[in-house]
């Protein structure tokens, strides 16, 4: 009975190894299903790129959807960046242009359909080092007053040759189903009106920033 068993635990795992790269693909075409339809949902079935949309509590100007991630930019942010005297050269093909982004992801778990949604911000390659390093600090020292914990950079973050730099902590939701357009709308809504002080933060961040003929 035990060498039976043996050989049947054997030949399970042969056949696993055999239809392993099979399963894979199935599991990564599945992967996506219900992200692209959710985010038309709230984006539109053919969004123009900057196009405003309103999630919750907050107005977005869409940049680009993927099969497992759509990048938008806070309307304030754009509203706040376009206010400064700097040019952010560098950015120019980065997302949507700016030095900062922000975009959420779909990510499969381990066990069946189960996954999260992830909410990214992030400070780009921009070309002057002291800039970069300025508009990180400033974020820091206003997370720092506001007491907003959820806005972390990883540490040298400003340091100089530095080119990517995600910001955001503890921002993640869960989903039971990521097949399921309707549960990744409603937790895709969920996460943005969770983040909503974080994204005035740094649109209030922007706007304390100096101009260009001064020093950081």
């Amino acid at each position: 009975m035990n060498k039976r068993n043996s050989e049947m635990n054997n030949l399970a795992h042969l056949l696993f190894r055999k239809h392993k790269k099979v399963l894979d693909l199935v599991k990564e075409e599945n992967s996506g299903a219900g992200f692209e339809p959710a985010v038309r949902r709230l984006f539109g079935e053919s969004p123009d790129r900057e196009k405003t949309i309103r999630i919750g509590k907050r107005e977005f100007l869409y940049s680009d959807l993927a099969k497992t991630h759509v990048s938008f930019l806070p309307a304030r942010w754009r509203q706040e960046l376009d206010g400064t005297r700097f040019t952010w050269q560098g950015c120019e093909n980065w997302w949507a242009g700016y030095p900062l982004i922000s975009w959420v992801e779909l990510r499969a778990g381990d066990l069946g359909a189960k996954g999260y949604l992830r909410l990214n911000a992030e400070v780009g390659p921009i070309s002057d080092d002291k800039l970069r390093k300025g508009l990180v600090e400033t974020i820091i020292a206003a997370a720092a007053a506001k007491g907003l914990e959820r806005v972390q950079f990883q540490p040298g973050a400003s340091e100089k040759g530095r080119l990517y730099s995600r910001f955001l902590r503890r921002n993640s939701v869960a989903l039971n189903d990521i097949g399921d357009p309707g549960e990744i709308e409603r937790k895709f809504v969920q996460l943005i009106n969770d983040f909503d002080a974080e994204f005035e933060l740094v649109a209030n961040a922007i706007g304390q920033f100096l101009g260009p003929g001064d020093k950081f």
